[in-house]
């Protein structure tokens, strides 16, 4: 999906969203479940990636990206 000049649609709207969120988080990791510096700087260079190619419109989620978003939509209250 491409983006549209004409400002946001509802998809684009919740990836930002998303991605905004996914960034306030980062800081709020505790303590034994936060990376190395290496392994941050390369954790931030992959998400960098996935953030360009959501922008662009040029993503193409595999089976894993689509099993992780229904597993996390699922209500686990009966």
């Amino acid at each position: 999906m491409k983006r549209q000049e004409s400002g946001g649609c509802a998809v684009e709207i919740e990836t930002e969203r998303v991605l905004r969120e996914f960034d306030a988080a980062r800081g709020e990791r505790p303590e034994r479940c936060r990376l190395s510096h290496s392994e941050e700087a390369q954790r931030a260079e992959k998400i960098a990636r996935l953030k360009s190619l959501v922008r662009s419109g040029d993503y193409r989620p595999d089976i894993k990206d689509i099993a992780r978003l229904l597993t996390s939509a699922m209500d686990p209250t009966p």
